[in-house]
């Protein structure tokens, strides 16, 4: 079935992991693993630069407030502040990241260096001691080049601007102070910026782990609807094309039905008038036909009981498949009942050098089944073994095993492949042999023989050494009076050879 008669399923075909796998932001564009760690960094800077503008906000207030020279200063390093906080805000929606964080760092760093040029040495000894928090501030918003570039920029002030304040060399150990923590902090900076780069690139790591896992699922499980719809499609087919079977085997049954009935009609005539004129010459005023007529009405007449034979197989054949094919069980003495079948066996081995042997112990018991059915069973076996027996037996045998009755027909004759053992049920099929006679029947005898068996809850099976002879067994249940009461049919039949 193309998949052209399915039903439309979503197409997940196009759905495919890239090399990098992304992360959904909360605008729902997607970022990389350097891009979600910049995000992170953004938020924080975001949050600084605000935080930066309202420290400048009150060093304003407090400059108004006291209106000195010292006020004028405050001010001064206050609008620096205000000027990189805003500009650093522009920059930031700009995604000019770097830029945006050297212009908040850098304003904080010149507006503490402002006061540093007043030559007071208060002011001069600690601001210095206000670098490390900037040099911090770059080490864990930016990579740690930066962190040490600002380290230069920060001890170069720290060196110079007193000088330059004063008018003169000025070195102190205060500035040998500020700069050894400023180095730490520079030192620390870095430290932190390589453990927080770990920890995104871990977390990134298991992200797209997890990542890859949901859409695996995600196509396993758009795989498994497919196969589920492609499932109930096939069963719907299924069930149609089933229909169509039974109403084909209903046909079919007609069919045979009626073509047996205009079959069996001529046939009937012509088995009928070749025997009357073989047995009853006196129909046609005691005339006898010459040998060779009558040679060649025996052909005829025997041609056609044989093909009346398969015909009555068809139809059987034909009940079966219909449902139509009902058995009566009753008790069945089966002694009797093999006596009748070896006197019909008798005429089935014709002139051929065979012997008929019968193993059955008069104590045997009844059986449950359909007497016609299971003696047509067992004229079928007869039949079957004296196809492929040239000489020597046909030997017919009885074992009670449990509650049911094995009855058994063993012949010498050329035995059936190993691996034809089972097919030899199948429907018109038949063994191959050099030596049997290609008109002797079209292989449905053992077909019907199993389905037979099998409505009157029995079993057939064939056992074979090649070369050796066969062996066919029926399994029939026992009669067991509590559980069947039928009366008991015993019909005589005299003449058949024991030994």
């Amino acid at each position: 079935m193309s998949d052209a008669s399915l039903p439309a399923i979503t197409d997940t075909d196009n759905i495919t992991e890239s090399e990098n796998p992304t992360l959904p932001t909360s605008e729902g564009a997607p970022v990389n693993n350097v891009d979600f760690a910049t995000e992170v960094r953004e938020d924080r800077l975001n949050l600084l630069w605000r935080v930066v503008l309202g420290i400048a906000f009150a060093l304003l207030w407090v400059a108004f407030l006291r209106r000195t020279s010292n006020g004028l200063t405050i001010a001064q390093a206050a609008l620096t502040l205000t000027v990189g906080a805003l500009l650093a805000g522009r920059l930031l929606r700009r995604e000019m990241f770097n830029a945006a964080v050297w212009s908040l760092v850098g304003s904080a760093i010149i507006a503490a260096t402002i006061p540093m040029e007043t030559g007071n040495e208060t002011t001069m000894r600690l601001m210095p001691f206000l670098f490390p928090v900037f040099i911090f501030t770059i080490g864990v918003l930016l990579p740690p080049l930066h962190t040490f570039v600002a380290l230069g920029i920060t001890v170069t002030i720290t060196l110079i601007a007193p000088s330059l304040a004063v008018d003169a060399f000025y070195f102190g150990y205060y500035q040998v102070a500020a700069i050894t923590v400023a180095v730490m902090s520079a030192l620390l900076a870095a430290q932190v910026t390589g453990e927080l780069y770990q920890i995104t690139e871990w977390s990134l790591e298991n992200y797209k782990r997890e990542r890859s896992t949901a859409i695996d699922l995600f196509e396993n499980r758009q795989q498994l609807e497919r196969s589920l719809r492609r499932s109930e499609v096939l069963g719907e087919k299924l069930q149609e094309i089933n229909g169509e079977l039974e109403s084909a085997k209903h046909f079919r049954g007609q069919f045979l039905a009626n073509m047996s009935h205009e079959l069996r009609t001529p046939l009937n005539a012509i088995i009928g008038f070749s025997e009357t004129m073989l047995s009853f010459p006196m129909m046609y005023d005691d005339v006898e036909l010459p040998q060779a007529y009558r040679n060649d009405l025996n052909q005829i007449y025997n041609s056609g009981q044989q093909l009346l034979a398969v015909i009555n197989d068809i139809l059987d054949l034909s009940k079966v498949d219909a449902g139509k094919l009902e058995v009566q069980p009753e008790r069945v003495r089966i002694d009797t009942l093999i006596d009748n079948v070896m006197m019909t066996a008798a005429g089935l081995v014709g002139n051929k050098p065979i012997e008929l042997r019968r193993n059955v112990a008069r104590s045997v018991p009844d059986v449950y089944a359909d007497e016609s059915r299971l003696r047509q069973v067992l004229i079928n076996l007869y039949s079957n073994s004296a196809k492929f027996t040239d000489r020597g037996s046909i030997t017919v045998s009885t074992q009670v095993m449990g509650d049911n009755l094995q009855i058994s027909v063993t012949d010498t004759g050329e035995g059936i492949r190993e691996e034809s053992l089972e097919s030899i049920f199948d429907e018109f099929s038949q063994v191959e042999s050099k030596g049997r006679d290609p008109r002797s029947g079209a292989g449905l005898g053992l077909t019907i023989s199993r389905k037979l068996m099998t409505l009157m809850d029995g079993r057939i099976r064939a056992e074979s050494v090649y070369g050796e002879g066969a062996t066919f067994h029926v399994l029939v249940p026992v009669y067991d009076a509590e559980l069947h009461a039928e009366p008991i049919h015993d019909r005589t039949m005299t003449g058949v050879e024991q030994s």
